[in-house]
């Protein structure tokens, strides 16, 4: 694909791909805000989350489906960002493309498996009838969670749905594509997919998606940056660039691994002490 062909393909996916980034983001805040579990007295944490979902099934299923396809349609949103940065020269490995694809997948699948064994876990839990104090929370414990393969297939989704949050806006932000801010804000994202937050988690990664969405109609403050426009990799203006109370940003220079390492350059010889030429 010529670099015309790519801008082309930007152009025409980049309203449909900002809406998909909206919704998900969207999706993320009420996912979060559609469960809640209660704080019981006399009742240790576990037993009392057991509680919560078993008494508020249907929200708790509902805040996982709307995570999940929250995860299914960032995969279209990694996936735009993934082709904006190979073509720029990102560094990105062409075999990035499975884990764009495949992490959101798991990652959605493993969200509602999940949300249905802690479904049928919570309603053992309360027919048992063994809820407060220390034996109430040995017998969630003894319960025992979720299998080993779907421990693992949670494990690989999410971590993956993590990295892409991470590694994806560091790799824009490096050649133009995003400000260092929103770079970094993404990786901050991805982190807290991994160490969730409450009311914070979901908050950032809206917020980062719905910024990112913004930037792919071109509604981004100040204008995109110029890489978008020129299908190269070019360093993001900073307002006073923008202003044009400085410079221009230079574009990186692309390494030739074929060359030869430059000469290094002559040490000027230090001239002699008058200590010395006492001694001359």
């Amino acid at each position: 694909m010529t670099r015309d062909d790519q801008l082309r393909w930007e152009a025409r996916w980049a309203v449909p791909v900002a809406v998909t980034s909206f919704v998900a983001g969207l999706f993320l805040l009420v996912s979060a805000m559609s469960f809640f579990p209660e704080d019981r007295e006399g009742i240790e944490r576990n037993p009392d989350l057991l509680l919560s979902i078993e008494e508020q099934s249907g929200a708790y299923m509902a805040s996982a489906v709307l995570s999940s396809v929250a995860g299914l349609l960032l995969g279209g949103v990694f996936y735009y960002l993934f082709r904006a940065v190979l073509a720029r020269g990102g560094g990105v490995p062409r075999w990035f493309i499975y884990l764009v694809v495949g992490g959101p997948v798991v990652y959605a699948i493993s969200t509602v498996a999940g949300a249905f064994e802690a479904i049928d876990l919570a309603d053992e839990f309360v027919e048992d009838g063994i809820i407060r104090g220390e034996r109430g929370e040995d017998h969630a414990q003894d319960l025992g969670g979720a299998g080993p393969a779907l421990v693992a297939l949670a494990t690989a989704g999410t971590v993956g749905v993590a990295f892409l949050f991470v590694m994806l806006p560091l790799r824009a932000r490096r050649v133009g594509l995003l400000t260092p801010f929103m770079g970094i804000l993404g990786a901050l994202a991805g982190a807290l997919v991994v160490f969730q937050l409450a009311g914070v988690s979901a908050v950032v990664q809206a917020f980062w998606l719905g910024a990112l969405g913004a930037l792919f109609l071109g509604r981004w403050p100040g204008g995109r940056g110029p890489a978008w426009e020129t299908g190269e990799a070019e360093p993001w203006p900073s307002a006073a660039q923008r202003r044009g109370d400085a410079p221009p940003p230079e574009p990186a220079a692309e390494l030739d691994p074929t060359a030869p390492p430059p000469e290094p350059e002559p040490v000027p010889e230090r001239p002699a002490s008058r200590k010395r030429r006492r001694k001359r």
